[in-house]
């Protein structure tokens, strides 16, 4: 019983997570009118750098993400702008959305359906799946208008690192989680 309980904590020590936004196909459904190109949305940048763009919807609409495989999904983190709003995920194995938004076809198997009510703005919003929920695609609904600025998707990962990745200045002046400068004597 011990060593089962080692083993399980080792288990989830070592499957770490991974952000696959940036490697899964992202389009906005055309019913509604936005601003600005979804692929803004996987380049890391947020209202702080000052390159960032942010994707706009004017009322309502729905972003589309897509992948090859069954994924086991742990979170969706959006940086949101401004403007906020109430949002619904829906997770799916199978099926495709039209371009339009307003037909699933074929229908697929929804996996799960959260909704965030918070109309937090200016920060990220993280928004996290039942535990074992399974997708190779997912939906995000904005129930109005609102400002993205990026968006992540956190699968389970055991190939994964949970190191956090650090710049040589980073280390060299202390920041982040892990100093190397905090260590030496």
């Amino acid at each position: 019983m011990v060593i089962s309980a080692i083993v399980a904590l080792f288990f989830f020590l070592g499957a770490a997570s991974r952000n696959i936004a940036p490697d899964a196909v992202t389009r906005a459904t055309t019913w509604n009118s936005h601003e600005g190109d979804p692929d803004v949305l996987g380049d890391g940048k947020v209202p702080q750098d000052a390159d960032a763009l942010p994707f706009i919807w004017k009322t309502k609409g729905i972003l589309v993400f897509a992948w090859e495989e069954p994924l086991q999904l742990e979170k969706l983190r959006i940086y949101v702008g401004a403007i906020g709003n109430n949002y619904q995920v829906r997770a799916y194995l199978g099926g495709r959305l039209d371009e339009t938004g307003t037909l699933r076809e074929p229908e697929g198997v929804q996996t799960a359906l959260i909704e965030e009510n918070a109309r937090a703005v200016n920060q990220w919003v993280e928004i996290y799946f039942p535990p074992d929920t399974t997708a190779d695609n997912l939906e995000l609904w904005t129930l109005g208008p609102t400002v993205f600025y990026e968006v992540e998707i956190y699968v389970r990962s055991p190939d994964a690192t949970a190191v956090e990745k650090l710049s040589w200045g980073k280390i060299k002046t202390g920041q982040g989680s892990l100093s190397v400068l905090r260590q030496i004597p």
